[in-house]
Parts: structure tokens; sequence; C-alpha cells
């Protein structure tokens, strides 16, 4: 598996991969950050890898340094609710954070190979109480990323017909983690995470991207979808 982390000879965290700037550490002088860093744990997972569990105790705190992940809750009846789209320089297990021990809210699956840094639950806990700016920058990635998705999610489920929710979930999806290349954004997504997504049948989904297929907005493969013209995309809905 490559990483780009940078790591001691005796697999110590020195720094982050290149051009990785943490919204987390933002504000924080280069000693406190070696400090913090010196004090997590270097993970590395498989692709499909379940990092976090819904329900179980919130004892890790992660930032993922390379590859793709994103949240999900699992209903009653076994089915899988996608949540949030994770991307390198972003955190998952934050309620670790917190003074009062909960469980964590969703699980974190990670979609490609991934690096990943840890910290413990007391580790993280005592570096808030040092380092006050971290639980900031955490209150303001909560309120500025995650709070505004659920804004934006729930306002597209009451407002949009079925096509509009799929046009605005897949576009803010390229907007987060869509790969440039010269076709288009490329998304790695398949049908039923769309349906999930955005609250409609696989059937649905199929449909409506061969209809945007053949209008050349976008192109379907196999675990992937090329977004070539996202503003058709929206404006087709």
């Amino acid at each position: 598996m490559n990483c780009a982390c940078k790591l001691s000879p005796g697999n110590q965290i020195a720094g982050f991969p290149n051009q990785l700037s943490p919204r987390l550490f933002s504000g924080l002088p280069r000693t406190d950050l070696d400090s913090i860093l010196s004090l997590a744990r270097h993970r590395q997972f498989r692709a499909s890898s379940v990092i976090t569990h819904e329900g179980d105790a919130a004892e890790r705190f992660f930032l993922l340094t390379s590859g793709q992940g994103r949240q999900f809750v699992t209903t009653t009846e076994g089915r899988k609710i996608l949540l949030y789209w994770l991307t390198a320089g972003q955190v998952f297990g934050g309620v670790a954070m917190l003074s009062t021990p909960i469980q964590y809210l969703a699980s974190t699956e990670l979609q490609s190979n991934s690096c990943a840094f840890m910290w413990d639950r007391q580790t993280m806990r005592n570096l808030v109480s040092r380092y006050p700016k971290l639980l900031d920058n955490a209150l303001s990635i909560a309120a500025t990323e995650h709070f505004a998705w659920a804004i934006a999610a729930h306002v597209s489920l009451s407002t949009d017909d079925a096509r509009g929710r799929i046009a605005h979930l897949l576009v803010s999806l390229a907007c987060g983690i869509g790969k440039a290349t010269p076709a288009g954004l490329e998304l790695q997504i398949t049908n039923e995470d769309l349906a999930s997504g955005a609250n409609v049948t696989p059937f649905t989904v199929s449909r409506t991207l061969r209809e945007w297929q053949r209008a050349g907005v976008v192109t379907k493969g196999r675990g992937k979808i090329m977004l070539r013209r996202p503003e058709l995309l929206v404006a087709s809905a």
C-alpha cells in the first residue's frame, strides 16, 4: 500500500503528506502541531474496511490522510443509509473529543486503501485541554461542513423530486470527492450508493442516469460515474 505520510525511522509521525493542511490544526504553531502528532498512531486500512461502528463506545479519533470514505447508519430493517463522504484531511470519530463518553453515532467505512492518524479518547481529551484551538476548529468543522451538509440534504428531500435529489447529490459529491479528468469529474460511486443518499430506488437511479447519458451529461461505468457537464446536470433536474 502506497503511503505519503511522513514517518520517522521508528514509524513515528513526522508530518502530513505534501499539500495536506487539515482544518483541524488550522492556526496552531508548528511546535504545538509537532507535539500533537507525536501522540498519534499511524494506521493503514484496506478498501471496504469499517473503522468505526455505530453504537460502539467512541474510544478513538481519526484524521484521514489519504483515501476516501463515508459514514452511514443502518436501519432496524438492515438498510444502509449513507450520510457523509470523507476525503483526505477530514476527521471522523469526533465524538471521542467530548468530555462525556458516548457511542459513535454512525459507522465509517473506507472505499479505497487509506491511511489515517489515530488518537485514543483520553489522549485527545488531554490535547483539547492543552490546546483549546483544537476544539474551536472541531466545532467550526461541524458547523460549516457536517451541519451544512445535513441542511442541504434535508432541504433537498423536502423540496426536490427524485430526479432533482439525484442531481443535487451528484453535484455535491463531485465538489467533495470528484476526481478531475480530461473527460470530466469522476466519481467512484454505485447506483445503490446514489439510491441510498437520494432516498430513491436503484431502478429510479438507473433510469435517470440512462436519460442523462443519452443527453451527454454523464457517462456511466462500472462502479463509477463521469460528470461531463455538472451545470447541465442541475439544469436538467
